[in-house]
């Protein structure tokens, strides 16, 4: 991902209590039968009918950086208005499992 400037990291007012990431690549926080951390709204059925499909389109792009194909998505997760609330609901309608110890409430 492009790195933020700090000045505009400051103004964004970023904290701990206000911005979340998690990646999942490896599976290292997901348990095996759990479907992978960036699938959950893509499984949930809740950005509307174009969803898979745009998404389908960016991740079968032969020729397009790792870096590009993550910009793409999270541009059209902007689009998409998707907010923590938006994802709980999708991570309550799908089959996401945390390995035990990964996560805590």
């Amino acid at each position: 991902m492009k790195y933020i400037k700090t000045k505009k990291l400051e103004r964004a007012k970023l904290t701990k209590d206000n911005f979340y990431v998690l990646m999942d690549f490896d599976r290292t926080l997901t348990k095996g039968d759990s479907i992978s951390a960036w699938r959950v709204l893509y499984y949930s059925d809740l950005l509307g009918d174009d969803f898979k499909p745009r998404y389908d389109a960016i991740h079968d792009k032969h020729n397009i950086k790792l870096e590009n194909r993550f910009e793409e998505y999270i541009k059209m997760l902007h689009e998409k208005k998707v907010d923590s609330h938006l994802i709980e609901k999708a991570v309550q309608k799908t089959n996401f499992i945390f390995k035990r110890g990964k996560c805590s409430n």
